[in-house]
């Protein structure tokens, strides 16, 4: 591949992924970072893993910003295609649950979109990494008669969730994935869009200086948490819960749509563990009692070294989630899924044999 691909968020936990799997691929790829500083250790890393990869870094301190990728684009007029991981984020006591989550989500993705669509003429298939929580109807949760996937939508207006931080941060996936479909019907635009909507995120890190850091991106650190319990952890166990997937299939649903026209206007749901040819739709489901336990299935040398759990019936317990179901992204793709045990098991490989090193 020879063409020119624009990666936002690129310093990102998917995202680094994301990179790896375009040069890999042989693409030319200019990805967006908040400051050079961000891109140092992936120069040096990408020197070493891909000697002959064509890549450049961009600085774009802060992309819900008006016209943050303007430049971008009147910089690289053959842009072919758009990755658009980039997520910020505005934490703060002081801030408003708009501030928080809705603002951030919202004018990222409308920024991205509003530069392509003056600057970027030759784009022609945008890839937004959207999220579960804009799939998933929470108050079905343990209804098996309702199953959530590619064609659902998570109901809740910013209305009901904006007293709640927890319900603003689903409402805002939702509306900011809503955006992007709206944006390319009320712009006519000429770039095709397709969503990536991951549940939880597990698996390695791309590169070993994201496990220097005290804590990992937020679901990475379920399993850094857990192998950090002793024997007499008391929980909870029951939570965190919810649908896992692993980051290198994320990444894999980024990459695989550009150039074929059968995804466009697709929404794509990895799962752990299920696969084109088969139904298997229970591996996804986890919450931290299943961690724990996969950890010790995977990693027998943990044992009597960390929490074993304490549920006695963990299989009711997961009942209680959502059911799902990803059909329509396994029959388009014909991938088969990581496992939940083999993305667990990697996942602490990668920090257990971190850990070795730094002794």
């Amino acid at each position: 591949m020879s063409a020119k691909v624009l990666l936002t968020g690129s310093s990102g936990f998917i995202a680094l992924h994301v990179l790896d799997q375009l040069l890999a691929a042989g693409y030319e790829v200019v990805g967006t970072v908040r400051s050079d500083e961000k891109a140092e250790p992936i120069r040096k890393e990408l020197a070493k893993e891909h000697p002959n990869g064509k890549y450049q870094f961009e600085i774009v301190a802060d992309i819900a910003a008006p016209n943050a990728f303007d430049a971008v684009f009147q910089k690289h007029t053959d842009l072919k295609y758009v990755l658009h991981t980039a997520s910020p984020f505005s934490f703060g006591l002081t801030k408003s649950n708009e501030e928080n989550y809705l603002i951030p989500a919202t004018h990222g993705t409308k920024s991205v979109l509003e530069s392509i669509q003056k600057y970027g003429k030759n784009v022609e298939h945008v890839v937004v990494t959207s999220s579960f929580a804009a799939i998933v109807n929470r108050d079905r949760s343990g209804d098996a008669s309702f199953i959530n996937d590619e064609k659902t939508w998570n109901p809740i207006t910013w209305e009901e969730a904006h007293n709640d931080a927890a319900l603003s941060y689903t409402a805002s996936k939702k509306l900011a994935e809503k955006l992007a479909w709206d944006f390319i019907k009320e712009n006519n635009s000429t770039f095709k869009l397709t969503t990536v909507n991951p549940p939880y995120v597990f698996g390695p890190q791309k590169y070993s200086f994201g496990l220097a850091r005290a804590s990992l991106n937020t679901s990475a650190d379920f399993v850094n948490k857990a192998l950090k319990t002793t024997t007499d952890y008391k929980g909870p166990f029951a939570q965190p819960a919810g649908v896992s997937c692993d980051v290198r299939d994320v990444a894999k649903l980024h990459v695989l749509p550009l150039g074929k026209e059968e995804y466009h206007g697709q929404r794509l749901f990895p799962i752990n563990g299920t696969g084109y040819g088969y139904e298997e739709y229970e591996d996804g489901k986890f919450n931290f009692e299943r961690i724990l336990r996969t950890l010790q299935e995977t990693h027998p040398e943990l044992k009597g070294k960390i929490s074993p759990g304490g549920i006695k019936d963990n299989e009711a317990e997961l009942a209680k989630l959502t059911y799902y179901k990803n059909k329509i992204t396994t029959d388009l793709t014909k991938l088969k899924f990581y496992t939940f045990s083999d993305t667990i098991h990697d996942a602490a490989k990668q920090i257990l044999d971190f850990e070795a090193s730094q002794k």
